[in-house]
Formats: C-alpha cells, structure tokens, sequence
C-alpha cells in the first residue's frame, strides 16, 4: 500500500456508526419519499435498509484491516464525452449521462449511467470524512438499479479551483436545482465534457461487496473507493451545501461492517489497460437511453417545462421592450416631453410669485407697524361716458 496516503482534517459529524450527533429538524415527505436525516424509518419501508444486512453501504475503510487483491481485482475504463442532464430526488443532486462511457471490473461490462452528489462524504477513512463524494453509478441494466452494477466513489476535500475535477464541476453545478425536481433538465456543456475529468492521478483503491447507499438498498453492488482524493474550491463545496438547504448533509451514517465483508486494496497507479474492452459494443443496453420510471416517461410538456419557461419569459422581454420603444416614439413625436416640461415650469414660477407677493405683504405690514397697507382697489368708473362729454 502507498505510503504517501494522507487523511483529511474534516472533522467526523458522527460519534459513532450510527448516530448522528447533529439533531436535524423533522423532514415531512411525500408518499414514497424518505429523507436522509430520517434513515432509522428506511427499514419499516424497505427492508434491505436494516442494520442487519449481509451487504450494505457507506463504510469505514480501516486501512490497518485491508486484504490486497492485486489481479482479481482488474479495473479498465472507457469513457467518452457525453450529455448532462440533471435532477433533485430525495435531496440528491443527480447528473445523468448518455450510456456511451463504461467500465470493465473483473470481467464484466458496466455502463455509466448517473452521478450523484453528496456533503459530507459517505464513507469513512480512517473515520475521517472528506468534504465531498461523488458516486458514479454503473449498471447492468440501464433500466433499473435493482440488477446491481458497479459504484466508483471520488472522494474530494479543500482545495485548488483549478484542474479537470473544477472544470466538469464548474459546467453544471450553479445550475443545480435547490429544490424537489425529479423530470430531468438538460444543461449545455462543452463538446469535451467527459466524467473522466474527475479521476485522481492515482488510481489505487479499494473495494467492497456492498449495497445502494439509500433506499431500496438493493444488495447486488460492489462499490470502489478512490485512495487518492481530488481537490475541490471552496465555492463549488458551498454550492451543494446551499443547494441542499438548512440540513446541508445527505449522507447516511457509517454502517458497521457486515460479518464476512472485507475491504479489498488495488494499489496499481493507474487503470488496467490489458483487458478487452471490445466487448461492450456487443450489449444490448449500449444503443438506447435509460428508460427511467418517473423521469423520461413523463409527458412532453413536463420534459420540457423549463424551455417553455424561458421561451415565454423571452416574448414577454421582447414585447416589453417592442412596446418601450413605441411609447418612446410617441413622447418623441409629439414633444409631449417639452410640453410637460414647459407646464411644470409655469407652474413653478406662479408657486414662486405667490409666495414673494405673500412675503412682500408681510414685509410692508411690519413696516405699518404690524397693520398691512391698505391695497388699492381699482373701481370700475361708470361715468366713463360723461367724462368723455
């Protein structure tokens, strides 16, 4: 095993393997929903969730309690830039990929089909936890999750805000719904966009039989935990925390390590590129997208709910500007704004003589020894005629 493995200084927010020590605020949920701050009730609903399970996830890697598997555990990767498609279920931000990027694990096909997002992280080394993981999700049936597959964890901590891992992070994550959306929306990424982005230089790990980290916790997984963990910048940590709202962490605590499990070590540096990989292109799932219940059989209109937003949101700005522009025009045309200028101004001024003719009065009174002067009224003269005579 690698002697310049380091730990993080993130300080562990359980003290045991089971409890949290942070007493979260009560969670309602929907009708099959659960909450993460709730996974003591995952059992009464899915039974494979139990603390008694022969198989089951996040753990604690104890690097002094580790087998080494060298050869049995061979590990190749294909990957291919693809599409970004996200969605928020169950406070779990979720990147879906096009089925054009797999893997080969001890001899068999896995196709990359989603990545989720976690605060803190998952699992555990040493029972130090990281800022950060990443869950990639590999199936054997793209349809469902119930036919198990292969999970690749990237473990991330504090750090740079440069490098391939920011760069992929940086495409998506401010675009990251913050609450409840499980049709998915499509986001613009690059031509380049590719999940390799975020491998660590190092590519030791270890592995483990295990299980969906949350519910239905189905047990046919076998989950692979990156050694060497990524930097992340600090912005993109507190995207996802203020993505995830008040409770902040969805993780489910450390489970305690089933009877006859063990933690298997990789230690080669990089993936192992002697396996055949001709082999996927002869899988039935590799030509068509997942289709995911509740997410792309919902309607046209539900699946599109977002670009008829911002389409209609750019009609209503086009014709509020058409008819600012209009209303411009007329003033212009018409100097209907000298005209009101012009008004305004006389108005002025007869406020101003008012009040000098009332200042002027007050004077000449004082003047008068305090009785104003008397003010001459001119009389009509109606022997204007006989005058003239």
């Amino acid at each position: 095993m690698a002697s310049s493995f380091t730990f993080p200084q993130t300080t562990s927010p359980y003290t045991s393997t089971e409890t949290p020590t942070t007493t979260y605020p009560s969670t309602k949920t929907k009708a099959g929903m659960w909450a993460f701050d709730r996974s003591g009730e995952w059992v009464n609903r899915y039974g494979q969730c139990s603390n008694k399970s022969k198989r089951t996830a996040p753990l604690n890697i104890d690097t002094n309690n580790i087998s080494p598997c060298s050869a049995l555990c061979k590990l190749s990767v294909k990957y291919a830039p693809t599409t970004c498609n996200i969605s928020m279920v169950n406070n779990i931000p979720t990147v879906t990929f096009t089925p054009n990027c797999y893997i080969k694990f001890r001899n068999d096909f896995f196709y990359l089909r989603k990545m989720t997002i976690h605060y803190t992280s998952m699992h555990t080394v040493n029972e130090s936890y990281y800022d950060l993981e990443v869950l990639l999700y590999h199936n054997r049936n793209p349809i469902n999750d119930s036919d198990g597959g292969v999970i690749l964890s990237i473990l991330m901590k504090k750090g740079n805000d440069f490098g391939g891992a920011n760069q992929f992070m940086n495409e998506f994550i401010n675009q990251m719904p913050a609450n409840e959306m499980s049709v998915e929306q499509e986001v613009e990424v690059s031509d380049n966009w590719n999940p390799e982005q975020l491998f660590p230089e190092s590519k030791s790990f270890f592995y483990y039989e295990g299980a969906l980290p949350y519910p239905p916790c189905n047990p046919n997984w076998t989950i692979i935990v990156f050694e060497e963990p990524i930097s992340i910048a600090q912005n993109i940590i507190d995207t996802v925390k203020y993505i995830l709202g008040p409770n902040n962490k969805n993780i489910r605590p450390v489970q305690r390590n089933p009877k006859g499990i063990k933690i298997f070590y990789n230690a080669s540096s990089g993936f192992d590129s002697y396996q055949d990989m001709s082999g996927a292109d002869t899988l039935e799932t590799k030509p068509t997208l997942p289709e995911q219940p509740g997410i792309y059989n919902q309607s046209w209109l539900k699946r599109n709910i977002y670009k008829i937003k911002g389409i209609l949101i750019t009609v209503i700005l086009i014709m509020m500007i058409y008819v600012a522009i209009r209303f411009a025009s007329i003033i212009v045309k018409n100097d209907l704004l000298n005209s009101f200028i012009i008004r305004q101004l006389k108005k002025k001024e007869a406020r101003q003589g008012a009040v000098f003719e009332k200042q002027m009065a007050e004077q000449q009174a004082m003047e008068y020894g305090g009785i104003a002067p008397p003010t001459q009224t001119k009389v009509p003269n109606n022997n204007n005629n006989n005058d003239n005579n």
